[in-house]
């Protein structure tokens, strides 16, 4: 057991695991950047602590996923090896009998601090083609597929762990598990939702996962008997903005270089077990990149740092396959001394670099009224609104409409009201009573942006805390106060809108999705 113990944490990384080593121009950057669709090993040498990974087609490369289902769910199953098969090789596949009650809790708070329940009789719940068996011929790396079925869990809204083992001609063994919940309705997709919902993750703190653990559900209430139901069980979150890399200058060579965090280097070169089940959700993942208090940021570049940083942003984004970038200026150490002057045209510049290098990411925009206020009109030939996605407010728990008169903002030039998102919430673990007014009065104040003032359409989230011994229903209350703000309560009274928010039940759990490493 010790063994079997150790083995699940040394594979806990995902399949995509690269150092990133960043090019100084276009040319070196596509030699760094991995087809991730070749037939060769994504696991790097110094990672390898296995000879074959026990694999699910959903979530190639994830050890730990999340499966959710009505009446029965399924997915495929194969197996993979690091180096191609020097003979024709024969695996099988079922339940890990190995495994007891005992071993439960420990193996999911290994991976996502959540809770698990133990099924005795998976084998009555379980059916698998083939025998479970499946084959790498000769010169091959992957196998066979399979498929497996699970149903009648019979426990409704209780998570469990279900633990497949992989097994060769050889004994030797490898895990996968799924984290299963039988559930009274499938998720709706986001047709019927007419916003954006956007969120920051603090990877500091946070495990990316916990933006999708969150649904809503809108209702239009004539009275308290007579209600129409618009749509219900749709994921909340719609954009995802991982925290954060860092823009940093580096003085021996004048280049401005992107570098990571730890803890977002982390979640990156683990893409498969924080990343990949978000996009498969259907959310958009993007970087966010900030300031790194050097001096230099988005508004002071060269034209060739320009075109050197994007060449590296280009390269992170291929690497880890991500939907799209979100530029932050803030931190960059501006009034440092030596700091180069600010150049109006040098964001803009940016902005435009990316575009071109990458024209089918998501690029959005943080206006905080600082640099982003030289944004205003056309700089250099450029309208930064030509170029972005998206922009919003992140001068938080303050409404703001910059097409409003007399208002210090001013609308960041091209950007329209349907891509700006006037309404930003920092989402705080617990409030005094005192916050409590505040954030009641915030509600009204961004309801009138959206609903008056045709800002109705993009809103903002800056955390999303775990729950801990103190703070109950705060995300939840937090989150379902940013969305009420899209429609019109009438102050409780009849006819009016209701917005509920409900979290899965892995979330409920105390320090469920903090960060896990």
């Amino acid at each position: 057991m010790y063994m079997i113990m150790k083995r699940i944490i040394r594979n806990i990384s995902s399949c995509v695991l690269l150092a990133l080593v960043m090019g100084a121009c276009e040319e070196d950057a596509a030699l760094v950047s991995p087809n991730v669709a070749h037939d060769k090993s994504t696991v790097s040498p110094e990672e390898v602590g296995e000879t074959a990974f026990l694999q699910s087609a959903s979530e190639s490369g994830n050890k730990f996923i999340f499966l959710d289902f009505v009446e029965q769910g399924s997915d495929e199953l194969y197996i993979e090896l690091v180096e191609s098969a020097e003979r024709d090789m024969t695996f099988t596949i079922g339940i890990n009998t190995l495994l007891t009650y005992q071993d439960m809790p420990s193996i999911a708070e290994q991976f996502y601090k959540v809770e698990a329940d133990f099924v005795e009789d998976w084998e009555n719940k379980f059916t698998i083609t083939n025998g479970g068996k499946v084959t790498v011929a000769a010169g091959e790396r992957k196998s066979t597929r399979i498929s497996f079925t699970v149903s009648s869990v019979g426990l409704i809204s209780s998570y469990y762990l279900l633990p497949l083992l992989a097994t060769d001609e050889d004994g030797n063994q490898y895990e996968l598990f799924y984290y299963i919940c039988q559930v009274e309705m499938e998720r709706q997709d986001r047709s019927n939702k007419p916003y954006t919902v956007v969120a920051y993750i603090d990877t500091e703190m946070m495990n990316p996962l916990i933006a999708d653990q969150y649904t809503s559900k809108l209702q239009y209430m004539k009275s308290r008997r007579d209600r129409k139901t618009i749509y219900e069980n749709v994921p909340v979150f719609d954009i995802v903005n991982l925290r954060k890399a860092l823009l940093k200058y580096d003085e021996s060579s004048r280049r401005a270089v992107l570098k990571f965090t730890p803890d977002i280097e982390h979640v990156l070169k683990n893409y498969a077990q924080y990343i990949q089940p978000l996009k498969r959700s259907g959310i958009k993942v993007c970087l966010s990149i900030e300031g790194g208090g050097t001096g230099i940021g988005f508004a002071n570049l060269t034209d060739v740092q320009i075109a050197d940083f994007v060449a590296q942003v280009q390269v992170a984004v291929k690497m880890y396959q991500l939907d799209g970038i979100h530029l932050r200026d803030e931190g960059a150490g501006y009034d440092k001394t030596g700091a180069p002057e600010l150049d109006e045209t040098s964001y803009p510049k940016l902005v435009k670099a990316l575009r071109e290098a990458m024209p089918d990411i998501m690029l959005t925009l943080a206006d905080d009224g600082g640099t982003t206020a030289m944004m205003d009109k056309e700089q250099g030939g450029i309208v930064v609104g030509d170029y972005i996605d998206l922009a919003w407010n992140v001068v938080w728990d303050t409404a703001v409409n910059p097409w409003a008169s007399g208002s210090e903002r001013k609308p960041i030039a091209g950007v329209t009201k349907e891509r700006y998102g006037g309404i930003s919430f920092y989402i705080k673990p617990r409030m005094t009573n005192e916050e409590g007014l505040f954030f009641e009065n915030l509600q009204d104040e961004s309801r009138i942006i959206a609903l008056n003032e045709g800002l109705g359409k993009v809103a903002v989230a800056e955390n999303i805390p775990y729950r801990d011994y103190i703070q109950e229903v705060a995300n939840v209350m937090g989150i379902m106060g940013l969305l009420s703000c899209f429609h019109d309560t009438n102050n409780g009274e009849y006819p009016r809108y209701d917005v509920n928010v409900t979290e899965t039940l892995a979330a409920s759990y105390y320090f469920a999705f903090r960060k896990d490493w």
